[in-house]
Protein backbone atom coordinates (compact mmCIF):
# COMPACT_ATOMS: atom_id res chain seq x y z
CA UNK A 1 0.00 0.00 0.00
CA UNK A 2 2.88 2.21 0.88
CA UNK A 3 4.59 1.63 -2.36
CA UNK A 4 1.70 1.89 -4.10
CA UNK A 5 1.24 5.66 -2.32
CA UNK A 6 4.94 6.56 -3.48
CA UNK A 7 4.74 5.52 -6.78
CA UNK A 8 1.18 7.94 -7.02
CA UNK A 9 3.49 10.32 -5.20
CA UNK A 10 6.80 10.30 -8.03
CA UNK A 11 4.14 10.17 -10.56
CA UNK A 12 2.27 13.26 -9.33
CA UNK A 13 5.84 15.04 -9.51
CA UNK A 14 5.85 13.76 -13.16
CA UNK A 15 3.04 15.26 -13.92
CA UNK A 16 2.57 18.52 -11.69
CA UNK A 17 3.13 21.54 -14.06
CA UNK A 18 4.10 24.23 -11.72
CA UNK A 19 6.88 21.85 -10.81
CA UNK A 20 7.94 21.36 -14.04
CA UNK A 21 7.84 24.95 -15.10
CA UNK A 22 10.34 25.80 -12.22
CA UNK A 23 12.04 22.85 -13.28
CA UNK A 24 12.81 24.18 -16.94
CA UNK A 25 12.93 27.82 -15.44
CA UNK A 26 15.61 26.99 -13.21
CA UNK A 27 17.65 25.12 -15.86
CA UNK A 28 17.75 28.27 -18.21
CA UNK A 29 18.75 30.13 -15.32
CA UNK A 30 21.66 28.10 -14.55
CA UNK A 31 23.00 28.21 -18.07
CA UNK A 32 22.81 31.74 -18.57
CA UNK A 33 24.08 31.95 -14.68
CA UNK A 34 27.05 29.42 -15.75
CA UNK A 35 27.97 30.68 -20.00
CA UNK A 36 31.24 32.47 -19.41
CA UNK A 37 32.48 29.24 -18.25
CA UNK A 38 31.40 27.36 -20.90
CA UNK A 39 34.07 27.40 -23.54
CA UNK A 40 33.42 29.73 -26.74
CA UNK A 41 30.90 31.18 -24.99
CA UNK A 42 31.37 35.34 -25.73
CA UNK A 43 28.04 37.11 -25.22
CA UNK A 44 29.33 40.06 -26.96
CA UNK A 45 31.54 39.64 -30.09
CA UNK A 46 30.99 42.11 -32.82
CA UNK A 47 28.72 40.49 -35.33
CA UNK A 48 26.92 37.23 -35.37
CA UNK A 49 27.00 34.74 -33.00
CA UNK A 50 29.80 32.05 -33.53
CA UNK A 51 28.51 28.31 -33.66
CA UNK A 52 29.75 28.09 -30.04
CA UNK A 53 27.57 30.90 -29.10
CA UNK A 54 24.99 29.38 -31.53
CA UNK A 55 24.66 26.09 -29.45
CA UNK A 56 24.27 27.58 -25.79
CA UNK A 57 21.59 29.86 -27.56
CA UNK A 58 19.70 26.60 -28.16
CA UNK A 59 20.61 25.20 -25.18
CA UNK A 60 18.32 27.62 -23.41
CA UNK A 61 15.68 28.83 -25.99
CA UNK A 62 14.52 25.37 -26.79
CA UNK A 63 14.11 24.59 -23.41
CA UNK A 64 11.86 28.01 -22.99
CA UNK A 65 10.00 26.88 -26.40
CA UNK A 66 9.22 24.26 -24.54
CA UNK A 67 8.06 26.42 -21.30
CA UNK A 68 5.76 28.27 -22.89
CA UNK A 69 4.37 24.64 -24.84
CA UNK A 70 3.81 23.53 -21.22
CA UNK A 71 2.17 26.80 -19.65
CA UNK A 72 -0.24 27.48 -22.89
CA UNK A 73 -1.55 24.00 -22.51
CA UNK A 74 -2.05 24.12 -18.64
CA UNK A 75 -3.95 28.25 -19.04
CA UNK A 76 -6.02 26.64 -21.75
CA UNK A 77 -6.76 23.84 -20.45
CA UNK A 78 -6.27 21.51 -23.04
CA UNK A 79 -7.04 17.76 -22.91
CA UNK A 80 -5.62 15.74 -20.40
CA UNK A 81 -3.83 13.10 -22.55
CA UNK A 82 -1.91 15.88 -23.97
CA UNK A 83 -1.10 18.05 -20.75
CA UNK A 84 -0.07 14.59 -19.39
CA UNK A 85 2.14 13.93 -22.43
CA UNK A 86 3.71 17.14 -22.74
CA UNK A 87 4.87 17.34 -18.35
CA UNK A 88 6.01 14.04 -19.11
CA UNK A 89 8.56 15.30 -21.64
CA UNK A 90 10.09 17.68 -19.39
CA UNK A 91 12.69 15.48 -17.79
CA UNK A 92 13.50 13.91 -21.04
CA UNK A 93 14.08 17.17 -22.88
CA UNK A 94 16.24 18.89 -20.39
CA UNK A 95 18.44 15.63 -19.85
CA UNK A 96 19.20 15.40 -24.31
CA UNK A 97 19.77 19.38 -23.83
CA UNK A 98 22.28 18.76 -21.26
CA UNK A 99 23.93 15.97 -22.90
CA UNK A 100 24.18 17.75 -25.97
CA UNK A 101 25.91 20.51 -24.47
CA UNK A 102 28.06 18.56 -22.72
CA UNK A 103 29.03 16.07 -26.23
CA UNK A 104 29.07 19.23 -28.21
CA UNK A 105 32.66 20.44 -27.40
CA UNK A 106 34.56 16.80 -27.91
CA UNK A 107 35.53 15.98 -31.22
CA UNK A 108 35.20 12.48 -30.31
CA UNK A 109 32.10 12.33 -29.49
CA UNK A 110 30.68 14.96 -32.69
CA UNK A 111 28.53 11.74 -33.81
CA UNK A 112 27.02 11.46 -30.61
CA UNK A 113 25.81 14.77 -30.12
CA UNK A 114 24.08 14.60 -33.21
CA UNK A 115 22.10 12.02 -32.26
CA UNK A 116 20.98 12.94 -28.70
CA UNK A 117 20.45 16.56 -30.27
CA UNK A 118 18.30 14.99 -33.38
CA UNK A 119 16.12 13.31 -30.71
CA UNK A 120 15.76 16.32 -28.50
CA UNK A 121 14.54 17.96 -31.19
CA UNK A 122 12.34 15.54 -32.67
CA UNK A 123 10.98 14.93 -29.18
CA UNK A 124 10.12 18.83 -29.50
CA UNK A 125 8.68 18.31 -32.85
CA UNK A 126 5.98 15.75 -31.48
CA UNK A 127 5.11 17.99 -28.33
CA UNK A 128 4.45 20.80 -30.34
CA UNK A 129 2.31 18.53 -32.82
CA UNK A 130 0.41 17.32 -29.72
CA UNK A 131 -0.04 20.90 -28.44
CA UNK A 132 -1.49 21.86 -32.33
CA UNK A 133 -3.80 19.45 -32.26
CA UNK A 134 -5.32 20.54 -28.74
CA UNK A 135 -5.21 24.02 -30.00
CA UNK A 136 -7.21 22.79 -32.72
CA UNK A 137 -9.85 21.26 -30.64
CA UNK A 138 -9.50 23.72 -28.09
CA UNK A 139 -12.84 25.55 -29.69
CA UNK A 140 -14.94 22.75 -29.95
CA UNK A 141 -13.85 21.77 -26.09
CA UNK A 142 -14.53 25.74 -24.67
CA UNK A 143 -16.86 27.32 -27.17
CA UNK A 144 -17.70 29.97 -24.85
CA UNK A 145 -13.98 30.94 -23.97
CA UNK A 146 -12.97 30.94 -27.26
CA UNK A 147 -16.00 33.22 -27.88
CA UNK A 148 -14.16 36.02 -25.46
CA UNK A 149 -10.49 35.20 -26.13
CA UNK A 150 -10.82 34.59 -29.95
CA UNK A 151 -8.38 37.17 -31.32
CA UNK A 152 -5.44 35.81 -28.68
CA UNK A 153 -6.35 32.13 -30.12
CA UNK A 154 -5.76 32.64 -33.34
CA UNK A 155 -2.42 34.60 -32.55
CA UNK A 156 -1.41 31.68 -30.61
CA UNK A 157 -2.20 29.10 -33.53
CA UNK A 158 -0.72 31.10 -35.87
CA UNK A 159 3.14 31.86 -33.95
CA UNK A 160 2.55 27.76 -32.85
CA UNK A 161 1.99 26.86 -36.71
CA UNK A 162 5.33 29.46 -37.55
CA UNK A 163 7.71 28.39 -34.80
CA UNK A 164 7.02 24.47 -36.08
CA UNK A 165 7.83 25.54 -39.21
CA UNK A 166 10.81 27.47 -38.60
CA UNK A 167 12.19 24.59 -36.40
CA UNK A 168 11.75 22.22 -39.19
CA UNK A 169 13.67 24.33 -41.50
CA UNK A 170 16.37 24.65 -38.90
CA UNK A 171 16.30 20.46 -38.98
CA UNK A 172 16.39 20.30 -42.43
CA UNK A 173 19.61 22.77 -42.55
CA UNK A 174 21.55 20.86 -40.30
CA UNK A 175 20.63 17.66 -42.16
CA UNK A 176 22.07 19.11 -45.44
CA UNK A 177 24.90 21.17 -43.46
CA UNK A 178 26.24 17.69 -42.13
CA UNK A 179 25.04 15.02 -45.00
CA UNK A 180 24.15 17.27 -48.09
CA UNK A 181 21.00 15.96 -50.08
CA UNK A 182 22.35 13.56 -52.54
CA UNK A 183 21.01 10.69 -51.30
CA UNK A 184 17.50 12.14 -51.52
CA UNK A 185 17.38 12.66 -55.33
CA UNK A 186 13.84 14.79 -55.59
CA UNK A 187 14.63 17.02 -52.98
CA UNK A 188 18.26 17.15 -53.94
CA UNK A 189 17.30 18.48 -57.70
CA UNK A 190 14.80 21.04 -56.00
CA UNK A 191 17.74 22.36 -54.04
CA UNK A 192 19.68 22.79 -57.51
CA UNK A 193 16.88 24.28 -58.94
CA UNK A 194 16.75 27.17 -56.15
CA UNK A 195 20.63 28.00 -56.95
CA UNK A 196 22.71 24.92 -55.33
CA UNK A 197 23.11 23.64 -51.58
CA UNK A 198 25.33 26.55 -50.56
CA UNK A 199 22.75 29.21 -51.05
CA UNK A 200 19.86 27.34 -50.47
CA UNK A 201 21.54 26.24 -46.37
CA UNK A 202 21.85 29.90 -46.60
CA UNK A 203 18.54 30.99 -47.17
CA UNK A 204 17.23 28.47 -44.95
CA UNK A 205 19.52 29.23 -41.69
CA UNK A 206 18.33 32.86 -42.22
CA UNK A 207 14.91 32.04 -42.55
CA UNK A 208 15.23 29.76 -39.30
CA UNK A 209 16.50 32.16 -37.01
CA UNK A 210 14.31 35.42 -38.46
CA UNK A 211 11.11 33.64 -38.13
CA UNK A 212 11.55 31.73 -35.07
CA UNK A 213 11.82 34.82 -32.44
CA UNK A 214 9.03 37.01 -33.94
CA UNK A 215 6.52 33.71 -34.16
CA UNK A 216 7.82 33.34 -30.28
CA UNK A 217 7.55 36.67 -28.96
CA UNK A 218 3.95 36.87 -31.11
CA UNK A 219 2.90 33.89 -29.18
CA UNK A 220 3.93 35.02 -25.83
CA UNK A 221 1.57 38.48 -26.29
CA UNK A 222 -1.10 36.31 -27.27
CA UNK A 223 -0.62 34.01 -24.12
CA UNK A 224 0.02 36.75 -21.60
CA UNK A 225 -3.66 38.36 -22.52
CA UNK A 226 -5.26 35.69 -22.06
CA UNK A 227 -3.08 34.91 -18.46
CA UNK A 228 -4.34 38.51 -17.62
CA UNK A 229 -7.61 37.70 -17.91
CA UNK A 230 -8.69 40.14 -20.59
CA UNK A 231 -11.62 37.81 -21.29
CA UNK A 232 -13.46 39.72 -18.00
CA UNK A 233 -13.15 43.01 -19.05
CA UNK A 234 -15.97 45.07 -21.39
CA UNK A 235 -16.91 44.51 -25.10
CA UNK A 236 -15.18 47.65 -26.66
CA UNK A 237 -12.02 47.25 -24.56
CA UNK A 238 -11.94 43.45 -24.88
CA UNK A 239 -12.11 43.93 -28.92
CA UNK A 240 -9.23 46.24 -28.44
CA UNK A 241 -7.45 43.46 -27.36
CA UNK A 242 -8.37 41.16 -30.11
CA UNK A 243 -8.34 43.60 -32.68
CA UNK A 244 -4.07 44.12 -32.21
CA UNK A 245 -4.09 40.46 -32.15
CA UNK A 246 -5.83 40.27 -35.84
CA UNK A 247 -2.91 42.92 -36.71
CA UNK A 248 0.16 40.72 -35.12
CA UNK A 249 -1.57 37.86 -36.77
CA UNK A 250 -1.70 39.06 -40.01
CA UNK A 251 2.42 39.62 -39.83
CA UNK A 252 3.26 36.60 -38.11
CA UNK A 253 1.20 34.75 -41.50
CA UNK A 254 2.76 37.54 -43.90
CA UNK A 255 6.37 36.48 -42.42
CA UNK A 256 5.95 33.12 -42.46
CA UNK A 257 4.83 32.56 -45.94
CA UNK A 258 7.83 34.89 -47.13
CA UNK A 259 10.35 33.09 -45.05
CA UNK A 260 9.25 30.24 -46.46
CA UNK A 261 8.87 31.22 -50.29
CA UNK A 262 12.37 32.37 -50.05
CA UNK A 263 13.63 29.39 -48.77
CA UNK A 264 12.15 26.67 -50.54
CA UNK A 265 11.90 28.71 -54.12
CA UNK A 266 14.27 31.94 -55.88
CA UNK A 267 12.29 34.20 -54.23
CA UNK A 268 14.59 37.22 -53.04
CA UNK A 269 13.41 39.53 -50.09
CA UNK A 270 13.15 43.04 -51.16
CA UNK A 271 14.13 46.27 -50.55
CA UNK A 272 11.10 48.40 -49.62
CA UNK A 273 11.27 52.57 -50.19
CA UNK A 274 14.94 51.62 -51.85
CA UNK A 275 17.04 54.65 -52.15
CA UNK A 276 20.75 55.75 -51.84
CA UNK A 277 23.82 53.72 -53.68
CA UNK A 278 22.55 51.03 -55.81
CA UNK A 279 19.09 50.99 -53.66
CA UNK A 280 20.97 49.77 -50.53
CA UNK A 281 19.33 51.99 -48.24
CA UNK A 282 15.54 51.16 -46.94
CA UNK A 283 13.12 48.83 -45.16
CA UNK A 284 13.39 45.04 -45.85
CA UNK A 285 9.92 43.39 -46.35
CA UNK A 286 10.80 40.69 -43.90
CA UNK A 287 11.09 43.65 -41.25
CA UNK A 288 8.40 45.17 -42.24
CA UNK A 289 6.31 41.91 -41.86
CA UNK A 290 8.09 41.18 -38.18
CA UNK A 291 7.34 44.78 -37.15
CA UNK A 292 3.74 44.37 -37.83
CA UNK A 293 3.75 42.14 -34.75
CA UNK A 294 5.16 44.37 -32.73
CA UNK A 295 2.82 46.88 -33.80
CA UNK A 296 -0.06 44.67 -33.15
CA UNK A 297 1.07 43.81 -29.69
CA UNK A 298 1.53 47.65 -28.61
CA UNK A 299 -2.61 48.18 -30.03
CA UNK A 300 -3.43 45.53 -27.41
CA UNK A 301 -1.98 47.37 -24.72
CA UNK A 302 -4.94 50.24 -25.29
CA UNK A 303 -7.50 47.23 -23.81
CA UNK A 304 -4.72 45.35 -21.48
CA UNK A 305 -3.89 48.57 -19.96
CA UNK A 306 -7.19 48.33 -18.20
CA UNK A 307 -6.62 44.46 -17.35
CA UNK A 308 -3.95 46.26 -14.98
CA UNK A 309 -5.66 49.21 -13.80
CA UNK A 310 -8.60 46.82 -12.38
CA UNK A 311 -5.75 44.58 -10.62
CA UNK A 312 -6.59 44.84 -6.86
CA UNK A 313 -2.84 42.50 -6.00
CA UNK A 314 -0.10 45.04 -6.65
CA UNK A 315 2.43 42.22 -7.00
CA UNK A 316 0.04 41.09 -9.77
CA UNK A 317 -0.26 44.71 -11.53
CA UNK A 318 3.51 45.43 -11.26
CA UNK A 319 4.16 42.15 -13.15
CA UNK A 320 1.61 42.77 -15.80
CA UNK A 321 3.11 46.99 -16.11
CA UNK A 322 6.37 44.86 -16.27
CA UNK A 323 5.47 42.75 -19.05
CA UNK A 324 3.97 45.41 -21.31
CA UNK A 325 7.26 47.62 -20.87
CA UNK A 326 9.38 44.67 -21.90
CA UNK A 327 7.17 44.79 -25.20
CA UNK A 328 7.67 48.30 -25.51
CA UNK A 329 11.51 48.35 -24.96
CA UNK A 330 11.76 45.35 -27.30
CA UNK A 331 10.05 47.36 -30.40
CA UNK A 332 11.72 50.74 -29.47
CA UNK A 333 15.19 48.96 -29.84
CA UNK A 334 13.66 46.84 -33.11
CA UNK A 335 12.47 49.55 -34.60
CA UNK A 336 13.83 52.86 -33.51
CA UNK A 337 16.89 51.39 -33.57
CA UNK A 338 17.05 48.70 -36.38
CA UNK A 339 14.75 50.69 -38.86
CA UNK A 340 17.01 53.77 -38.58
CA UNK A 341 19.85 51.59 -39.32
CA UNK A 342 18.02 50.08 -42.66
CA UNK A 343 17.64 53.23 -43.70
CA UNK A 344 21.63 54.44 -43.55
CA UNK A 345 22.67 51.65 -45.06
CA UNK A 346 25.06 53.64 -47.19
CA UNK A 347 26.98 54.43 -43.87
CA UNK A 348 26.21 51.06 -41.97
CA UNK A 349 27.35 48.54 -45.12
CA UNK A 350 25.02 46.04 -43.66
CA UNK A 351 28.24 44.92 -41.67
CA UNK A 352 30.76 44.60 -44.62
CA UNK A 353 33.43 46.96 -45.08
CA UNK A 354 33.94 48.58 -48.10
CA UNK A 355 32.32 51.07 -50.15
CA UNK A 356 28.60 51.77 -50.96
CA UNK A 357 27.02 49.67 -52.76
CA UNK A 358 29.20 46.87 -51.13
CA UNK A 359 29.56 47.67 -48.01
CA UNK A 360 29.79 51.26 -45.86
CA UNK A 361 32.78 53.10 -43.95
CA UNK A 362 30.52 52.34 -40.56
CA UNK A 363 30.40 48.34 -40.67
CA UNK A 364 31.60 48.13 -37.40
CA UNK A 365 28.71 49.92 -35.99
CA UNK A 366 26.10 47.76 -38.38
CA UNK A 367 27.97 44.72 -36.22
CA UNK A 368 27.63 46.41 -32.98
CA UNK A 369 24.28 46.88 -33.40
CA UNK A 370 23.89 42.96 -34.95
CA UNK A 371 25.18 41.92 -31.66
CA UNK A 372 23.70 43.85 -29.31
CA UNK A 373 20.06 43.18 -30.18
CA UNK A 374 20.41 39.48 -30.56
CA UNK A 375 21.27 39.45 -26.90
CA UNK A 376 18.82 42.23 -26.37
CA UNK A 377 15.92 41.49 -28.21
CA UNK A 378 16.21 38.00 -29.48
CA UNK A 379 17.18 36.72 -26.15
CA UNK A 380 17.06 38.10 -22.99
CA UNK A 381 13.81 40.03 -23.72
CA UNK A 382 11.28 37.04 -25.03
CA UNK A 383 13.07 34.89 -21.86
CA UNK A 384 11.98 37.41 -19.24
CA UNK A 385 8.54 38.44 -20.88
CA UNK A 386 7.72 34.73 -20.54
CA UNK A 387 8.94 34.32 -16.87
CA UNK A 388 6.86 37.13 -15.83
CA UNK A 389 3.76 35.78 -17.65
CA UNK A 390 4.73 32.64 -15.40
CA UNK A 391 5.76 34.23 -12.27
CA UNK A 392 2.07 36.01 -12.17
CA UNK A 393 0.19 32.88 -12.45
CA UNK A 394 2.48 30.88 -9.76
CA UNK A 395 5.07 33.04 -7.63
CA UNK A 396 4.19 32.17 -3.91
CA UNK A 397 4.25 35.91 -2.92
CA UNK A 398 3.85 39.37 -4.17
CA UNK A 399 7.24 40.44 -3.08
CA UNK A 400 8.78 38.18 -6.19
CA UNK A 401 6.60 39.68 -8.54
CA UNK A 402 7.42 42.98 -6.99
CA UNK A 403 11.20 42.54 -6.89
CA UNK A 404 11.29 40.36 -10.21
CA UNK A 405 9.22 43.45 -11.94
CA UNK A 406 11.63 46.13 -10.43
CA UNK A 407 14.43 43.86 -11.67
CA UNK A 408 13.03 43.36 -15.38
CA UNK A 409 12.42 47.23 -15.87
CA UNK A 410 15.54 48.37 -14.34
CA UNK A 411 17.58 45.75 -16.77
CA UNK A 412 15.40 47.04 -19.93
CA UNK A 413 16.06 50.64 -19.46
CA UNK A 414 19.69 50.18 -18.86
CA UNK A 415 20.10 47.42 -21.41
CA UNK A 416 17.90 49.27 -24.12
CA UNK A 417 19.81 52.74 -23.73
CA UNK A 418 23.30 50.19 -23.45
CA UNK A 419 22.36 48.54 -26.68
CA UNK A 420 22.33 52.32 -28.05
CA UNK A 421 25.21 53.34 -26.54
CA UNK A 422 27.20 49.73 -28.09
CA UNK A 423 26.14 50.74 -31.68
CA UNK A 424 27.07 54.79 -31.04
CA UNK A 425 30.52 53.94 -29.21
CA UNK A 426 31.36 50.26 -29.84
CA UNK A 427 31.53 49.64 -25.76
CA UNK A 428 29.15 46.88 -24.27
CA UNK A 429 29.47 47.10 -20.98
CA UNK A 430 26.46 49.58 -20.10
CA UNK A 431 24.36 47.01 -22.43
CA UNK A 432 26.01 44.03 -20.11
CA UNK A 433 24.85 45.27 -16.92
CA UNK A 434 21.62 45.66 -18.18
CA UNK A 435 21.13 42.61 -19.08
CA UNK A 436 22.69 41.55 -15.75
CA UNK A 437 19.53 42.70 -14.46
CA UNK A 438 17.24 40.84 -16.38
CA UNK A 439 19.42 37.64 -16.04
CA UNK A 440 18.83 38.31 -12.02
CA UNK A 441 15.34 39.01 -12.74
CA UNK A 442 15.08 35.33 -14.50
CA UNK A 443 17.29 33.64 -11.52
CA UNK A 444 14.96 35.01 -8.67
CA UNK A 445 11.71 34.19 -10.36
CA UNK A 446 13.07 30.72 -11.09
CA UNK A 447 14.02 30.04 -6.97
CA UNK A 448 10.39 31.09 -6.45
CA UNK A 449 8.74 28.04 -7.48
CA UNK A 450 10.07 26.04 -4.94
CA UNK A 451 9.38 28.32 -2.02
CA UNK A 452 6.16 27.48 -0.51
CA UNK A 453 3.23 29.74 0.29
CA UNK A 454 1.57 29.85 4.11
CA UNK A 455 -1.58 28.76 2.14
CA UNK A 456 0.28 25.63 -0.06
CA UNK A 457 2.33 24.84 3.23
CA UNK A 458 -1.85 25.02 5.06
CA UNK A 459 -3.20 22.91 1.74
CA UNK A 460 -0.47 20.25 2.46
CA UNK A 461 -0.82 19.58 6.26
CA UNK A 462 -4.50 19.28 5.79
CA UNK A 463 -3.77 16.65 3.16
CA UNK A 464 -1.25 15.19 5.38
CA UNK A 465 -3.87 14.41 8.06
CA UNK A 466 -6.74 13.47 5.81
CA UNK A 467 -5.12 11.68 3.04
CA UNK A 468 -6.73 14.01 0.58
CA UNK A 469 -4.86 13.96 -2.56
Amino acid sequence: MENNDLGEGRLAAFLNPKLNAGLTLVFIAFFLIISPLLPGVSWFRLGDFTLDMVNFYHTVMIPFAFLLILYTSELLGLSAFIRKAINISTIPVLVLTVLGMAFFYPSSTQYADYVLQALRDVWMLVVAILFLIGLLIFPFRSKERFRLIWGSYFLILAATVSAGIAAVMGMVYEYGNLFGYSSIPFFNSMVNSWGGLQTFLGNLVTSHSHEMLPAVMGGIVAVAAVSFKYEKLSSVKRNMVNAGMVISLFGVIAMTYLYIISSFGTYVIPTLFPFGPGGMDGLAEDDTMTGIVGWGALISLLGLYYAAKSEKDAGDRLAMISEFFVWLATMAVMVGVGYAIEFNEAFFGFGSPGVPPNGGPGYLYDMAYTNGHLLYAFFMMPLIAGTLILIYRYAPTARVKILSSYLTVIGSVIGGFGLIYYVINLHWILEAIGLAFILLAIAVSSISFFITSSKEKESLNISAHTGWR
